[in-house]
């Protein structure tokens, strides 16, 4: 083999290498550019959570319901009644002034769902399992505790300060307008819960 094979073979291996090289570096390229996609998606994802959030604040401090909410976020806790079928559930922790509010609402796809978690929470309520009669005047929470129902959907809300009831009453009506209150619980921090029918706007205690 002379001189001239030896500089053509040494050529074909040079370019070969350099092609190979510039093939990967275009690779690397193109993958960076799907990361930067993948992180770019949480922050629309935020921006919609948030959207999400500032929404429920009007719908919370619409005129004749007037809560005071400040601001709104997730709650990330589990609950008991979220194990029955269900169409929908959203769980605020909300902000008003200088204390919070739990606030857990389900929506069903008709009274008989509703009627069915209703008796389930009833049967095992908090985190000691407690069985409670329809109508018992008991104490559900030491603080601040409310249940909501109607045909469709089961409000709970929850405070370490007392609420005014007929606010969170018409802030259920205004958003479920088709929907009818069936039975209301209102305990007051550190009293025995009252039971409530509600007819033409008014609460009817069940004595």
């Amino acid at each position: 083999m002379n001189c001239r094979d030896n500089n053509f073979i040494f050529a074909f291996i040079l370019f070969f290498f350099l092609f190979s090289c510039s093939t990967k570096s275009e690779k690397k390229t193109i993958n960076f550019n799907i990361e930067n996609k993948q992180k770019e998606k949480p922050k629309d994802s935020e921006n919609l959570t948030k959207d999400t959030l500032n929404f429920k604040l009007e719908i919370y401090n619409q005129d004749s319901v007037d809560l005071n909410i400040t601001a709104a976020k997730l709650d990330s806790n589990v609950y008991f009644i979220e194990r029955f079928p269900n169409k929908n559930i959203k769980k605020q922790i909300l902000d008003s002034e200088n204390f919070t509010i739990k606030h857990l609402a389900i929506d069903y796809k008709d009274s008989s769902d509703t009627k069915n978690a209703f008796y389930n929470l009833l049967d095992c309520f908090d985190k000691n399992c407690r069985s409670i009669k329809v109508f018992d005047k008991v104490k559900f929470k030491k603080a601040f505790f409310m249940l909501v129902v109607t045909e469709k959907s089961i409000h709970i809300i929850e405070s370490e300060k007392n609420l005014d009831a007929k606010k969170w009453i018409n802030f259920v009506r205004f958003s479920e307008i088709n929907s009818r209150l069936k039975t209301i619980v209102v305990q007051k921090k550190q009293q025995n819960a009252k039971w409530f029918n509600y007819n033409n706007h008014q609460l009817i205690e069940i004595l």
